[in-house]
C-alpha cells in the first residue's frame, strides 16, 4: 500500500512508490522539506506513522507483476469509441525549480529603467519553455509551468522573489534532456540579462519506462474475452507504474474519460467505463496468476 501519487507538499510526485521500489533514498526522503520548512520526517511523525522509511523499501522480484488501472487523462480513446487502451510504454518525466531573486521596491518609487523584477524574468523564461519544446521537441514533447510564487503579492511592491517549477516529458530520453539543457541555458541567460539572481535546481529526470509484453499481451487478451475492443498506446503521464517498474515488470490499463480532462473538477468516468476497466484487470490478474 502506498500513496501520494500527485507531486506532494514535498515537491515529488510518486513519493509512495519512489519509497517503495527504492528510487528515493530514504535519508534523502526524510529530509525533502515543505514550504514552512518542516521535513518529511517531522511530518510523518506529527501524523502518528510509526516506523522507518528504512523499512519500506521492496527487493526487486517482490511482485511477480504490477498492473495498475487509470483513466487515460487524453482523448484518444473516447475520440476512437474504444474502451481499454493497453499501455506500452510511459512517458520521462522530468521537472526543474527556478528561482529569481531581485530588490523590489515600492511600485511608484522605482522608475521602469531602474527595475531588475524576477517576475518579468520569470515570464520571460516561461515563453522560453514553449519555444524549446517546439524548436527541439516532437509530437510527444511537452514543456509546462506549473508553479509561480510571487513575493511579496502586493499589488504596489514590485516583486524580489519568484519561484518557478517547470516540468517536460517526452518518450525520447535524450531529446528530453536536449529541451532540459536549453532551458537550463535560457533560465541563466535570463537571469543575468535582467539582473536578478538565479538559481537552477533538478528536482528529478526520470527514464521512460516500457511496459512488460507479457503483460500487454495478458491485458489484450482480458479486453477479448470480455468482447471489448483494446487499442495499444503510449501514456503521456507518469504513474506509480514506472517507479514500480524498478521492481516487478508492470503494465497499465486506460478507460476513455470526458474529454480527455483530468486534474480539474469536470474529470469524469462513466460508471459503465470504470466497469469494464475492472473486468478487464480481473481477467489481467487471473491470467498472470496462472
Amino acid at each position: 500500500m502506498f500513496t501520494s501519487e500527485e507531486p506532494t507538499r514535498f515537491a515529488y510526485g510518486c513519493l509512495g512508490s519512489r519509497l517503495l521500489s527504492g528510487q528515493l533514498k530514504p535519508e534523502a526522503a526524510a529530509n525533502l522539506k515543505d514550504e514552512g520548512g518542516a521535513t518529511l520526517e517531522e511530518v510523518r511523525m506529527a501524523a502518528g506513522c510509526t516506523g522507518t522509511l528504512s523499512e519500506v523499501a521492496l527487493n526487486k522480484g517482490a511482485y511477480s507483476a504490477f498492473v495498475e488501472l487509470h483513466i487515460e487523462q487524453g482523448p484518444l480513446l473516447e475520440q476512437a469509441g474504444i474502451p481499454i487502451g493497453a499501455v506500452t510504454a510511459i512517458s520521462a518525466p522530468a521537472a526543474l525549480r527556478v528561482r529569481y531573486q531581485g530588490p523590489g521596491g515600492h511600485a511608484g518609487g522605482v522608475y521602469m529603467p531602474d527595475r531588475h523584477d524576477p517576475l518579468l524574468a520569470a515570464s520571460q523564461l516561461a515563453l522560453e519553455v514553449e519555444d524549446a519544446a517546439k524548436e527541439l521537441g516532437g509530437r510527444e514533447t511537452v514543456g509546462t509551468v506549473g508553479v509561480l510564487d510571487v513575493h511579496p503579492r502586493a499589488v504596489n511592491s514590485i516583486p524580489r522573489d519568484v519561484l518557478m517549477e517547470i516540468d517536460v516529458r517526452d518518450m525520447d530520453g535524450p531529446r528530453r534532456d536536449r529541451v532540459l539543457n536549453r532551458i537550463r541555458e535560457s533560465a541563466a541567460r535570463v537571469g543575468q540579462e535582467r539582473g536578478v539572481a538565479t538559481s537552477i535546481e533538478e528536482i528529478n529526470a526520470d527514464p521512460p519506462t516500457a511496459c512488460d509484453e507479457r503483460i500487454v499481451a495478458a491485458i489484450e487478451q482480458a479486453a477479448a474475452d470480455s468482447r471489448l475492443t483494446c487499442q495499444r498506446m503510449i501514456s503521456r503521464a507518469y504513474h506509480d507504474t514506472t517507479f514500480m517498474s524498478l521492481i516487478a515488470p508492470v503494465g497499465m490499463i486506460f478507460i476513455p474519460c470526458k474529454g480527455g480532462v483530468s486534474h480539474r473538477p469536470e474529470e469524469y468516468a462513466s460508471p459503465e467505463a470504470i466497469r469494464a476497466g475492472i473486468e478487464v484487470l480481473a481477467r489481467t490478474l487471473a491470467t498472470l496468476a496462472e
